[in-house]
């Protein structure tokens, strides 16, 4: 009987030591079965983040500046100072502002504006009618209200042009300093044809283009700001000058004035 009971003792114990051992290999392996699948979905999460790419300014195209004054002629809604008189013509008329002078002087046509220029780009396409080698055409810059203090620009009818600057002596007399001499220049189309002269004033500096192409440049610091005007000039040798003007237009001056 002992022996018997001893034999189910020893039963019993072996069954509770299986089921100790698979329980405990169930919770061993449930374990890490669980910490694979967060090791793995830990990895998962620690992807690479994409980086975002930096967006590329678009270039902003630049804005033509805004003319400061222009006219093409077509009509005579500027104010221009029109009219004719014993020796002297001043008429808009097809799309053309055209100055004549038979009295041996000079014609001003000043631009009709109230502003004084200081800095700034004006470029002017005419036609020389009529002139001799001493007659000229062209502009006065940063001048006063009497046109006594400036520079100035002669296009003479021989294809040669000067820069000149004008002020009263002592005397109160008028004074012509040559800054450029009468000066040859291939880029001038001869009388009858039309040309574009363009002027660059920045500070100091004055560029001259002709037809687009520099012709030349001075420094000079005596005159800052006034008006611009149109000019014909009638010499002693000629018996009229004529020419007709079809646009005019003034520019801020460009930040870098290209270099004569």
């Amino acid at each position: 009987m002992t022996n018997v009971n001893n034999h189910k003792v020893r039963l019993i114990g072996a069954v509770v030591f299986l089921l100790i051992m698979v329980i405990s290999g169930t919770i061993f392996f449930y374990v890490q079965g669980k910490s694979s699948k967060t090791s793995s979905n830990g990895n998962s999460a620690v992807s690479p983040t994409a980086r975002k790419a930096t967006p590329t300014p678009t270039p902003t195209a630049k804005s033509t500046p805004q003319p400061l004054f222009s006219d093409d002629f077509t009509d005579k809604s500027k104010g221009w100072y029109l009219g004719s008189a014993s020796g002297y013509t001043r008429v808009i008329d097809n799309n053309t502002l055209t100055l004549a002078d038979s009295n041996h002087t000079i014609l001003t046509e000043s631009l009709p504006t109230n502003t004084s220029f200081d800095d700034f780009m004006v470029s002017v396409t005419f036609t020389i009618l009529q002139a001799n080698q001493d007659d000229s055409v062209g502009l006065y810059l940063r001048g006063d209200s009497n046109l006594d203090h400036d520079y100035r620009i002669d296009i003479y009818g021989n294809n040669t042009y000067a820069i000149s600057k004008e002020f009263l002596d002592a005397t109160k007399s008028p004074q012509v300093q040559f800054l450029v001499s009468p000066t040859s220049a291939a880029a001038l189309k001869p009388a009858g044809q039309q040309n574009t002269i363009t002027v660059m004033m920045k500070g100091p500096e004055l560029v001259l283009m002709v037809n687009g192409t520099i012709v030349n440049s001075v420094t000079d610091s005596d005159y800052t700001s006034g008006q611009i005007a149109l000019f014909v000039h009638n010499s002693e040798t000629s018996s009229e000058v004529e020419a007709s003007f079809s646009s005019v237009i003034v520019y801020p001056v460009p930040d870098q004035v290209p270099p004569g």
